[in-house]
């Protein structure tokens, strides 16, 4: 039954919801029975040191890893079920990585329009023009002729944003998007993060960035030990953490 809101209206499903999730490799569990909402124009950043699992977390949440337990309900589907179409879903859910992955042989005007006119039967003018406009907001679109090794890391990144927008995706997730870059290239990938929350896109954003943790994000999740420990808006979650793990965790990082 869908919840009600003050009014007595239904309120709006979660776009995602994750059920009991499970993910082990071997013996090693990394994931122990997770479940979280998120709701449409949600941006969420999941912080938490090395190794807690928020790789696998946001992985999970396109199954690009496998789940061992448990359900994640995207839109009204558990794309858990292994008669779920998940290539059709993927392309509903953009995924941006810590390395780029462009195409090194393409230009980047292909390197955007292959996916729309290969899988979802765009018109390579309409993919095109499409394309064009994305860049033009990021700032790059004198580059659509170049090649990835021709850009600098920060402008490799924010075409590979640009190509998953390209998909017209609902649910955007990066995983340590500015990770791989150099400290004054982490700006201009930041901005474009931030201009997509403003659009009210859903994120889910693994990061190390706190500032954008706390400027951008409605909500901020610690991981650790394959358990969210705490959960809350911003300015309480930095201002007043309660759990002691996350107290020594933003004693060392901010």
């Amino acid at each position: 039954m869908s919840a009600e809101n003050k009014n007595g209206a239904a309120a709006p499903q979660p776009i995602i919801q994750v059920r009991d999730l499970c993910k082990a490799f071997g013996d090693h569990e990394v994931l122990k029975h997770i479940a979280v909402d998120i709701d449409q124009g949600d941006v969420v950043c999941v912080i938490g040191p090395s190794g807690s699992g928020k790789s696998t977390f946001l992985r999970c949440l396109n199954r690009l890893e496998e789940p061992t337990g448990g359900e994640i309900i995207f839109d009204g589907v558990n794309i858990c079920d292994p008669k779920t179409d998940i290539d059709k879903h993927r392309q509903r859910m953009g995924m941006v990585f810590q390395q780029f992955n462009l195409f090194p042989h393409m230009n980047i005007m292909r390197n955007l329009t292959l996916a729309p006119t290969k899988l979802q039967g765009l018109k390579e003018e309409e993919a095109k023009e499409h394309a064009l406009d994305l860049l033009r907001k990021v700032g790059l679109a004198d580059r659509a002729d170049s090649y990835p090794s021709q850009l600098s890391g920060g402008q490799q990144q924010r075409i590979a944003i640009v190509r998953a927008l390209c998909m017209r995706p609902e649910v955007m997730l990066f995983d340590e998007p500015t990770s791989a870059l150099d400290p004054e290239m982490v700006g201009e990938v930041l901005n474009v993060m931030k201009d997509l929350a403003e659009q009210k896109m859903t994120m889910v954003v693994v990061t190390h960035e706190m500032g954008f943790a706390r400027e951008v994000s409605n909500r901020v999740m610690f991981l650790e030990n394959g358990y969210f420990l705490e959960e809350n808006e911003p300015s309480e979650f930095f201002a007043h953490p309660k759990d002691e793990r996350l107290k020594s965790f933003l004693s060392k990082v901010l």
